[in-house]
């Protein structure tokens, strides 16, 4: 009986530590991005870490390095192809995750900003046109997959700037419970997928050398 009660409590304790919402968020400016983790006030940095600034070593003349046989450096087609490779293969899954948990999910704070920038007016206002709708179509599939609680998108005209700058905030929140579910079950499955494309270039790339 005293078994019993200790293992309902320990149940107990896990089914708490599960209730407990934790969050992570993303900043996306020109100068770069930026992550966090969130739990209640605190939020840990995660991306760009902060580098330990290391002792400065003696300086050795420079030496000269003999040069090393290698094949054919990939061409951009194929570096663009194997990053199209991957992210065919693991769009799925991606998103199978939002799909199943696009509830569970809750969007704390969601801000997106484009603007558009153009010496010409006629120029402008096409190239407004075209992110505004893009804006709209984006955040019509935002709203139908996620609980979003707090956002705003808009899109502006920079007649000073010549390219397109996008900012983009988003702050998002789900139980410790769920997040571990997802991280399993999706984490592997995405795993195996990366693994089995990888494999798979390997061999063709073998094969392309062979021939």
């Amino acid at each position: 009986m005293r078994g019993l009660m200790i293992l309902i409590l320990i149940l107990a304790v896990f089914w708490l530590l599960g209730q407990i919402q934790l969050g992570v968020g993303a900043e996306y400016r020109a100068e770069g991005l930026r992550v966090w983790l969130r739990a209640a006030a605190w939020q840990i940095p995660v991306y760009p870490l902060k580098k330990k600034s290391k002792p400065a070593k003696p300086a050795h003349p420079p030496k000269e390095k003999e040069p090393k046989e290698s094949g054919p450096e990939p061409s951009f087609r194929e570096q663009v192809g194997g990053a199209l490779d991957y992210a065919q293969a693991l769009l799925p899954i991606l998103l199978e995750a939002a799909g199943q948990f696009r509830r569970k999910i809750r969007v704390d704070k969601l801000r997106l900003k484009v603007t558009v920038g153009a010496d010409d007016p006629a120029d402008a206002a096409m190239r407004y046109g075209q992110a505004n709708g893009a804006l709209g179509v984006l955040w019509g599939t935002l709203n139908e997959t996620f609980d979003l609680r707090d956002g705003k998108a808009v899109a502006q005209v920079d007649f000073d700037a010549r390219e397109i700058t996008i900012y983009a905030l988003a702050s998002l929140s789900l139980k410790v419970g769920q997040m571990v579910w997802l991280g399993l079950y999706f984490g592997c499955r995405a795993l195996r997928t990366f693994l089995r494309v990888r494999g798979r270039r390997k061999q063709e790339q073998q094969q392309r050398k062979a021939a």
